[in-house]
């Protein structure tokens, strides 16, 4: 009875708490002689049949380190339904089901001076489970805080409160631009920011008093969604420097956001009050929307300084007729085109208004501020680079040019002079080789253009090479890098040192035929840029060693497995150590040995000698040790499924694929077979054969020539 009497409790305190309350925020008013003046504005949903307004609102006071030091709760102040009101559009119908009820309490409380500080906390359940942008919003609840700084950091502050309630409707798919601005009673400065909110209470423990401890849970978001990013595909942003609102939500649902505005002075954080509230998304019904595409957004937009002439763009929706006023005085800068084009008088700041109407007799207006400056463009055609040596460069800037302007080039740290103000500077001279980036600035009134190229300065050649190795074995291959560099193409000439024609390759490589000393060098020349010619010479760079031959004999090539002894012969010249190697793993350094082999095969025999440079060369042989019995056939095989003798196999010396066919005593095929372990089970066409003799038919290949050979025998059949 007790668990039952817990779980409607708690579903009575869920249903009690869920749904009703869809946002607020808390501020305070320092009043003086340390006492505060603490106000919540909560905004409840008329419609929800969830509870009423705290009757007595409770709010929990923590110090600076988070320690709960006491609360104090306001009565209930009664409550007043908000307007509904959608960027003052008359073409837009507003939805009847829509009704939000504010209350707002107040209480002056005494908090003596602290060198922590304070935070008031306020905590309801629950959103409800028709939140769209939160995991499991029917468990999680709302917090509102305030934060007193130490008196250390600022006596008797005031915290920044928002200027009006929150907008109650959105329409998808359509921008709402909202004055979510607040004021501060100090003055001090607002930044303002999209903000998740905190978590509060939960379905176990709905109306916390006290308040749990800081600090808070934020709101655990669902898939897709974010504190940044809370309608999903849809945007919304604020103007961190003046509290401007823009929202385009794309779905129809309820969304928790949260909107900050924090207070500094001096740099130092004070206060941040989080306003949390749920956004409702509607599919409203809308007739008529003007909209001027603002001038940053144009297709043809670069800069505020691309002359007097716009060509507007409409976005507007489901109008008939427009009139358009440019801003300007007099009836000379209107248009009743769908998208105009209009070349404005002088530069200046205009603000240009759209009213789109229609038939019916409703109509909206759009205003958006364009900034109008003559066209300024800077450009110049880089000079040809000169090689460093002498170097004097001349400058043209160009582009589009107003009267009047002023022009600063900047060459860099490297140039001589680095600024000049001049439109045509001549005899700029750069004291290191490579690109310099040269920028190009004319400025008219308040519109400026750069331009910026990068201009080069041709380095004097330099020579420079290496080899991979500098000593080898006859015929040793000598790699050469060429390090010589310029701006332009070099072209080489290297000189071996070993009376071989000249190499005209830029990385070389050479082979030493003869063992010596050798001495290399390299021409490399320039015709284009810093013109020269340079030379380079390591004496002695090569040293070739000779190298030994190798050169041995074995006897005989060919043996049988039981007589399998060769007799291995040094012949080699120029060499200071040699090793035999018997092609199986075994080798000797013994001159002329005589070895067995143990195994029947194809061997590789190959020699190693070595000379006192440690230059080496290797010879090899082919031997062959031939099996006395290649292929064994059985002559009887008993198929009887007892695990023994169940199949007709030849074995073979040597594993290769080989041909067996096998007859009946009437000729008829009874079994063919390719494969390398191809056995005959006793059965043909799926059933056993019957007890009798078989003739069989093998081509394999011979172990040392390779070539097929035939045989051919009997086997009986015994079941």
């Amino acid at each position: 009875m007790k668990s039952l009497l817990s779980i409607i409790f708690i579903i009575f305190a869920v249903n009690s708490y869920a749904s009703h309350i869809v946002g607020g925020e808390l501020y305070y008013n320092c009043i003086g002689g340390n006492q505060y003046q603490v106000t919540l504005k909560i905004y409840r949903d008329c419609n929800s049949t969830g509870a009423q307004f705290d009757q007595a609102l409770p709010v929990t006071i923590f110090d600076g380190n988070n320690n709960n030091i006491g609360d104090f709760t306001i009565p209930f102040p009664g409550s007043v339904n908000l307007p509904v009101d959608f960027n003052n559009n008359p073409c837009i119908s507003i939805p009847t089901n829509i009704c939000i009820e504010e209350a707002i309490y107040q209480q002056t409380v005494t908090l003596p001076n602290s060198s922590t500080g304070y935070t008031l906390a306020y905590q309801r359940c629950c959103r409800g489970p028709n939140v769209t942008n939160l995991s499991v919003p029917e468990d999680q609840g709302l917090t509102l805080l305030g934060e007193i700084p130490p008196n250390n950091v600022v006596v008797c502050n005031s915290s920044p409160r928002f200027t009006t309630y929150p907008p109650l409707l959105l329409c998808s798919k359509e921008t709402l631009q909202f004055d979510h601005s607040a004021m501060d009673p100090d003055g001090d400065s607002l930044v303002y920011s999209i903000c998740p909110p905190y978590q509060g209470g939960t379905s176990f423990n709905p109306a916390p008093n006290p308040a749990a401890q800081p600090p808070y849970n934020l709101v655990a978001w669902g898939a897709g969604y974010s504190s940044s990013n809370p309608f999903g595909n849809g945007t919304i942003s604020i103007n961190p420097n003046t509290g401007w609102l823009t929202a385009t939500p794309q779905v129809v649902g309820l969304y928790a956001v949260g909107i900050c505005v924090s207070e500094y002075r001096n740099g130092v954080l004070l206060n941040t009050n989080r306003r949390d509230f749920l956004f409702r998304v509607l599919d409203c019904e809308i007739e008529l929307s003007a909209a001027i595409t603002p001038q940053e957004d144009l297709f043809t937009f670069v800069s505020y300084c691309q002359g007097l002439t716009i060509e507007f763009e409409n976005g507007s929706q489901g109008g008939s007729t427009y009139q358009w006023d440019f801003g300007l005085p007099g009836n000379n800068d209107v248009s009743n085109a769908f998208e105009p084009t209009f070349t404005f008088p002088g530069p200046g700041t205009y603000e240009v208004t759209l009213i789109v109407s229609i038939a019916q007799g409703c109509s909206d207006t759009a205003v958006q501020t364009f900034v109008l400056n003559d066209e300024v463009k800077a450009e110049y055609i880089p000079p040809d680079p000169q090689c460093i040596v002498d170097n004097s460069y001349s400058f043209t800037g160009g582009g589009i040019i107003p009267p009047n302007s002023s022009f600063i080039w900047d060459f860099g740290q490297y140039a001589t002079p680095s600024i000049s103000t001049n439109l045509n500077p001549d005899n700029i001279i750069f004291s290191q080789p490579g690109y310099h980036e040269v920028s190009f600035t004319i400025s008219y009134e308040n519109c400026n253009d750069t331009y910026i190229r990068d201009v080069l300065v041709f380095a004097e050649p330099s020579i420079a090479f290496s080899v991979l190795d500098e000593e080898g074995c006859v015929p040793f291959i000598a790699r050469f890098a060429n390090q010589s560099y310029a701006h332009t193409p070099i072209h080489s000439r290297w000189n071996f040192g070993d009376g071989s024609s000249y190499d005209v390759s830029t990385h070389p490589t050479h082979v030493y035929q003869d063992s010596g000393i050798y001495t290399v060098n390299l021409m490399v020349y320039t015709d284009s840029g810093c013109i020269d010619t340079l030379y380079m010479t390591k004496p002695n760079l090569i040293e070739v060693f000779p190298s030994p031959t190798s050169v041995f004999d074995v006897t005989p090539l060919v043996q049988e497995e039981y007589s399998a002894e060769f007799t291995f012969t040094n012949l080699s010249d120029d060499y200071d150590k040699q090793w035999f190697h018997f092609g199986n793993g075994v080798s000797s350094p013994i001159n002329n040995y005589t070895y067995i082999y143990p195994e029947p095969g194809v061997y590789y025999p190959y020699q190693i000698v070595k000379n006192e440079y440690g230059c080496r060369d290797t010879s090899m042989k082919k031997i062959t040790v031939i099996p006395v019995i290649p292929i064994m056939v059985p002559n009887a095989f008993t198929p009887d499924g007892n695990s023994r003798n169940n199949t007709f196999k030849p074995i073979l010396y040597k594993p290769q694929n080989y041909k067996m066919w096998i007859y009946n005593r009437w000729g008829e095929l009874m079994f063919l077979s390719e494969h390398p372990e191809a056995e005959w089970n006793g059965n043909y066409g799926g059933l056993p054969a019957p007890t009798g003799v078989y003739i069989w038919r093998i081509i394999y290949y011979e172990y040392d020539t390779g070539m097929p050979k035939q045989i051919m025998g009997h086997v009986t059949l015994l079941r």
